[in-house]
C-alpha cells in the first residue's frame, strides 16, 4: 500500500500551539504558514477567543470551537457556522440544578456562541479573562436556562482542589445522562459539552467534506481532550508538557509549548516525512 504524505495539519490551542500567556509565537505561525497546508485549530475555546490566532495564521479553512460543539469558519471579525451541537436545555438544567445543590461552592459557568457567563467571579474566573480577553457576564445559570432560545455549548466546573474535582465527575457520571460528553482539558476544569460534541467527531465531519483521510492528518495536543482525536489520526504529535498518556500515544514527541514545539514538529517531523514519503 502507498504511504500517504501528510495534507492537513490540526492542532490544539492552549498548552499546545499558544505559549502561558495565550499568546502565538511568531516562529510557530511562521512555521505553519510555511507548510502550506491548511490548518484547523480545535479548542476547547469559544470561536471569538480563537479569533487572534485565526487571523494571524490567516486562515480561511474550518475550525473547531467548543472542543467539537461548533465547526465555523472566520468571516470578518465573526463566526460564520457551519455546523453546530449545543447541549440540551432539560439536560443543562438538569446538570446545573444537581451541581449548585451538590456543591455550592465551585466555580461553575456556562458559555453561548457569543457570551461568557458566570456565577461569581472568582480565581479560576479571572485567570481565564486574562488567558482569553474574553469578559464574563455574571448571572445566575439556572434562571439563564429558562431562555427558550439559549444555546449553550459548554459548561465549565473549575476547582483548584484535584480531589474535589475527581469527586465531582463521578458525580456528573453517576447522573447518568446520556446525552453529555464530559471532558478535563486542564487539571483544574471539567468541560461539558453535548455528547457529539468532541474534538475527533469534529474533526472527522471536517475530513469527510474536504475528502481527506486520517492517514493524510498530523495533529498535535497536550491534554486528556485531545488524545481521542489524536489516536483518530495517523500522525499524532505531543508536546513535550503533554499528559503521559498523550505522549503514550504519539508517534513524535517535540518541544513544550513554551519552546515553539509546533514549529519544532513540523521541521522534525512532518516536514522530514514528507520528504520521505515524496
Amino acid at each position: 500500500m502507498d504511504i500517504m504524505m501528510i495534507k492537513y495539519i490540526v492542532s490544539d490551542l492552549d498548552g499546545t500551539l499558544l505559549d502561558q500567556a495565550g499568546q502565538l509565537s511568531e516562529k510557530n505561525s511562521s512555521a505553519l504558514t510555511k507548510t502550506e497546508l491548511p490548518v484547523t485549530l480545535v479548542s476547547a475555546r469559544a470561536p471569538q477567543t480563537m479569533m487572534p490566532s485565526i487571523q494571524q495564521l490567516a486562515l480561511t479553512g474550518p475550525q473547531i470551537a467548543f472542543n467539537g460543539g461548533v465547526i465555523f469558519k472566520a468571516s470578518g471579525d465573526f463566526p460564520l457556522i457551519l455546523a453546530e451541537h449545543p447541549l440540551k436545555r432539560r439536560t443543562a438544567q438538569q446538570l446545573v440544578t444537581a451541581l449548585q445543590t451538590e456543591f455550592p461552592e465551585i466555580s461553575l459557568s456556562g458559555y453561548d456562541l457569543q457570551n461568557w457567563y458566570v456565577q461569581g467571579i472568582d480565581d479560576q474566573v479571572t485567570a481565564e479573562a486574562a488567558l482569553t480577553h474574553q469578559s464574563p457576564r455574571l448571572i445566575n445559570l439556572s434562571q439563564l436556562l429558562t431562555n427558550p432560545v439559549l444555546k449553550l455549548f459548554k459548561l465549565v466546573v473549575a476547582s483548584d482542589d484535584s480531589k474535589r474535582l475527581a469527586q465531582i465527575n463521578t458525580f456528573i457520571n453517576d447522573l447518568a445522562l446520556t446525552d453529555i460528553a464530559v471532558q478535563q482539558s486542564q487539571t483544574q476544569a471539567l468541560e461539558i459539552t453535548a455528547d457529539y460534541a468532541t474534538k475527533e467527531q469534529a474533526l472527522a465531519t471536517i475530513l469527510e467534506a474536504e475528502q481527506l483521510t486520517a492517514e493524510q492528518v498530523a495533529a498535535f495536543g497536550d491534554g486528556p481532550n485531545d488524545q481521542a482525536m489524536l489516536q483518530s489520526v495517523a500522525h499524532p504529535i505531543a508536546m513535550q508538557n503533554a499528559v503521559e498518556s498523550v505522549q503514550a500515544i504519539s508517534q513524535f514527541v517535540t518541544k513544550s509549548n513554551v519552546h515553539d514545539g509546533v514549529s519544532y514538529g513540523i521541521k522534525k517531523y512532518i516536514t522530514k516525512f514528507n520528504r520521505k514519503v515524496g
